[in-house]
This record gives C-alpha cells, structure tokens and sequence, in this order.
C-alpha cells in the first residue's frame, strides 16, 4: 500500500453490475499454483483492463507460494493472490481475477472462500477501486465488510477496503 491513511467515507453501494444472471456452483478444485502454471496464470491476468503488465509480480507471488489457481476441466479459470500478515499484520487479498466466460459462475467466491479458510490471520483484508463495482458486488454478497477508503493511489478513483473476520477451528 502507498498509503496507510484510512479515511472513513460515504458507503458506496452499486447494484448497477447486478443483472438477472444466475451464479451458479463452481465445478473444479482449488490448488496452490506452481512455476508449471505461471504462463496461465499471467495469460489470465493480461486480459484485466489494467494497461500494464503484472508478469514480474505474478511470478514473485507464484514462486512464493502465494497464488491459488481454480482449475475446472484441466483449465485455470480463476487465480487469487493472497499475501500473509502484509497490512497491518493481517493477511490481504492482493488480487483475484476469473475468466471472462467464467464469471458468475461462483469461481470468485469460491476463490475468497479458499483464501479466507487458508488464512494466517483472524481478520483478512481486500481493497478495490470503486470503479470495479463486480468485486464490489462479490466482496457485499461476500458480507465482507467496508472499512474506508484510499485516496491517491489512481487518480480520481479511490480504492475501497474491506474486511472479513475468520473463524478458525470453530
């Protein structure tokens, strides 16, 4: 994060990315990612509407053991970079990325689900821009929780965080 300042802020609340699409079940499995895996999963990553390149990232993450890949028909359609103790000692959800074709389909939740039950931390923390009003839909369907916001990080479009406490053992 290039800043620690959290501000509290106006709820945002979208319901504009909500259409009458049935989300369905995921069929398929969750693994940890290996070096074998890296080139699907930067291929995956290339198609998010960022403009620039996430290789050399994606390859530290895959190589540290920090990416889970969903995997359905022998297929990676869905990725989540989870980073331990990494904000303010919790656990933070870094990145989560699905398939285009594979999008509400319950692979993004299954996804947050996985790392939420791997997670180090009693507390597990995300943030998005409030542009990406799908996540945002995902993280309240989630029942994530908000917690603020960042400004100064993308210019005119502040990054929202949001929380979820982890049961561990219960």
């Amino acid at each position: 994060m290039r800043s620690h300042l959290i501000s509290s802020c106006q709820y945002f609340t979208s319901t504009s990315w909500r259409q009458n699409v049935r989300v369905t079940s995921p069929k398929g499995k969750v693994r940890r990612a290996t070096r074998a895996d890296l080139e699907a999963v930067i291929a995956l990553d290339s198609i998010s509407p960022l403009g620039h390149s996430r290789a050399e990232l994606l390859t530290t993450r895959v190589e540290s053991g920090e990416v889970l890949i969903f995997e359905s028909d022998a297929r990676l359609t869905g990725f989540v970079v989870v980073r331990a103790r990494s904000f303010f000692g919790f656990d933070f959800v870094e990145l989560l990325s699905v398939a285009p074709d594979d999008r509400r389909r319950g692979v993004g939740s299954f996804l947050l689900d996985e790392a939420l039950s791997q997670s180090s931390t009693d507390r597990v923390f995300t943030s998005t821009n409030q542009s990406n009003t799908p996540m945002i839909g995902l993280l309240e369907d989630a029942t994530w929780l908000f917690s603020g916001q960042l400004e100064g990080i993308d210019e005119g479009d502040p990054e929202f965080v949001y929380y979820k406490n982890v049961r561990h053992g219960t």
